[in-house]
């Protein structure tokens, strides 16, 4: 009785669906992409440059900023730019695509405040470009140690009317964004485009 139970048992087995081994994910499927197909950033625009107007942009950064747009470093990370400044102050940075309405809202600063439309139209926060910085030079001897004792973020706006350009930058220090308090703000800075 035995024999013809186990024998049952077998052939029962033998009939059930092999079960399938667990089949690994692609990248794809795991949201990567494919690492056969080479990585091409998308085209980056040309460099602009402005000349420091507000007085503390003539303080801190006397002279032209260039402004070079720089390609996406991988497929994860954004685009970013190279703030290149007349005194030699360096500020490589990334994108960080809406970060100025980012996190807590009662946390992020008050831009309107910070920054000002000379059309006399408000403060559209959706046009604030924010980047952090990844690598900052501070040449020797500059005149007030650069933006912050350690430029973090940097905030711009850009306002347009007929033959102008004003480019401001606020500029942050702090390793959390949006900064813990107010006195992240180092200060603001504008500069005028340069044609």
């Amino acid at each position: 009785m035995r024999i013809a139970i186990a024998a049952a048992l077998l052939a029962l087995a033998a009939c059930q669906p092999a079960a399938e081994t667990p089949k690994e994910p692609t990248a794809e499927e795991m949201g990567q992409d494919d690492p056969s197909v080479p990585f091409e950033p998308a085209a980056v625009g040309p460099a602009k440059t402005y000349e420091a107007y507000s007085k503390t942009a003539m303080s801190f950064t006397p002279g032209v900023l260039t402004l070079t747009p720089t390609p996406q470093a991988s497929p994860n990370l954004p685009e970013g730019a190279v703030f290149a400044f007349g005194n030699g102050i360096i500020l490589k940075t990334t994108l960080m695509p809406g970060g100025a309405e980012q996190g807590d809202p009662t946390k992020q600063p008050d831009w309107k405040s910070l920054f000002i439309d000379t059309t006399g139209a408000p403060i559209d926060v959706s046009k604030i470009m924010m980047y952090s910085v990844e690598g900052e030079t501070v040449p020797a001897g500059t005149p007030n140690g650069g933006f912050c004792d350690k430029t973090s973020f940097l905030a711009t706006y850009t306002v347009v009317s007929p033959g102008a350009e004003d480019f401001t930058i606020a500029a942050f220090n702090g390793d959390e964004w949006p900064p813990k308090d107010e006195t992240a703000l180092c200060g603001t800075f504008t500069y005028g485009h340069v044609h």
